[in-house]
């Protein structure tokens, strides 16, 4: 045997079928997770990740350590706008809201669609009436950057997000688990959104993360479905908020129903909304009447009910709007011109109320209500339609003309006693103007 010679020890045939077979098992192994996986990110090195991947799931214990590790890295961005001090929540639920911040001095939040809120302390540059959606002005506090917004590769997945909840302790998170994430069209938006599965544990107004500190998106009531509006959607239509110059709600003086089987038979009109009442002082008094089918609106269709009110909603004083309207089977196009609300009341100065009734003769009986106006007197010392009031002040058996002279002869922040009959009961009460 020659010196310095160098050995080399021979590998067997069934070595190198066993080590063939061990690079196949771990290559089907990675094929597995990927499929399994797809959301997760590809690594130079498969083997702790396919190991990691098919190992058991993180227990209770390890997901309350990444809600804690979430915590400290989003709380920067997370305030809670006390519902005393900033009337955000209202109705919604939950004692306060939560913002986040889109830097040191804004942020963005949700409030109940409708009126603007009242808030103290807080500015507010730009809401949208319809969605709710509002970005206020806060005290400048620390940069803070705003959550990178999360991009999903599948949304029919069962999983864990993160939800804030805001209490008067301030902004806390927790695990919420999400079955599937839907994609659903909605009038309030022009991209897509995602509604959960019924009886998930989420409320209006919460921001919802990753477990990656990724911002899924915002939760808000749209109709009777709960919706997650996703983290590009919403900083989006923040931006655009910022940037719209404020403008006066406007409001064309209408009130409609969606249509019926029964009332498309009638009108002809398959999509859209019939008006029900048209103020005699607004502004489509000349051009619409009771009855008339809208079947678009610039030219969009009315889908439902619900595509009218976000566009009503969002109606500015002064914008002029085309209504498609049918009347007696014939079509013909609308132009009406939004006017302002009447003015609210003034701080100092209470506003004289209207009595806000629509009333016709009962012969020898009284006054019989048709309708009633939200916010009026009428409304608010209970009136509905259907009443028969049978006296106003000392007049037994009223006109309708009696009982509206009888209100306004009342002095500002002064009662009148009216008698009432609804159905098979009698009662008092008393209009205060």
């Amino acid at each position: 045997m020659e010196t310095g010679s160098s050995y080399r020890p021979r590998v067997s045939r069934e070595t190198r079928s066993l080590l063939a077979a061990g690079v196949l098992a771990v290559a089907a192994l990675w094929l597995l997770a990927r499929l399994r996986f797809p959301e997760r990110p590809v690594t130079p090195n498969p083997v702790p990740s396919v190991l990691g991947q098919l190992a058991s799931g993180p227990k209770y214990d390890d997901l309350a350590g990444e809600v804690a590790q979430l915590q400290a890295r989003v709380q920067p961005s997370l305030l809670s706008l006390d519902q005393a001090a900033a009337q955000l929540a209202a109705g919604a639920g939950v004692p306060a809201a939560t913002a986040l911040r889109l830097r040191d001095d804004l942020a963005v939040t949700w409030t109940r669609p409708g009126p603007d809120p009242v808030l103290n302390g807080v500015t507010v540059l730009g809401r949208d009436a319809a969605s709710g959606l509002a970005v206020a002005r806060l005290p400048s506090t620390a940069p803070t950057p705003a959550p990178a917004p999360w991009t999903p590769r599948q949304l029919q997945q069962s999983r864990y997000l993160i939800a804030s909840d805001v209490s008067v302790l301030g902004v806390s998170l927790r695990p919420v688990f999400v079955g599937s994430l839907d994609p659903v069209d909605s009038p309030l938006w022009s991209e897509a959104v995602w509604a959960v599965p019924a009886h998930t544990d989420l409320v209006p107004g919460s921001f919802v993360f990753t477990n990656g500190a990724d911002l899924v998106g915002l939760v808000i009531a749209d109709g009777e479905r709960l919706v997650i509006v996703p983290g590009t959607t919403v900083l989006a239509a923040a931006d655009r908020l910022l940037t719209m110059p404020a403008r006066p709600v406007g409001t064309l003086g209408v009130e409609v129903q969606a249509l019926t089987p029964p009332l498309t038979t009638v009108t002809g009109v398959p999509v859209g909304v019939v008006v029900t009442w048209v103020d005699p002082e607004g502004a489509a008094t000349k051009q619409l009447m009771v009855g008339d089918a809208i079947e678009s609106v610039d030219g969009a269709a009315i889908a439902t009910r619900r595509h009218w009110d976000v566009r009503m909603a969002r109606l500015s004083a002064g914008e002029t709007v085309t209504l498609g309207v049918r009347r007696g089977g014939e079509r013909r196009d609308v132009a009406v011109a939004a006017r302002a609300p009447a003015a609210r009341a003034s701080a100092t100065r209470p506003a004289v109320r209207s009595l806000g009734l629509t009333l016709r003769t009962r012969t020898r009986v009284g006054a019989e209500v048709i309708r009633v106006e939200r916010a009026s007197a009428a409304d608010r010392a209970g009136l509905a339609a259907g009443d028969v009031i049978t006296l106003v002040a000392n007049l037994h058996a009223p006109t309708p003309a009696q009982v509206q002279q009888s209100f306004g002869a009342v002095e500002q922040g002064s009662r009148v006693m009216v008698a009432v009959t609804r159905g098979d009961a009698h009662f008092v009460t008393t209009v205060e103007r």
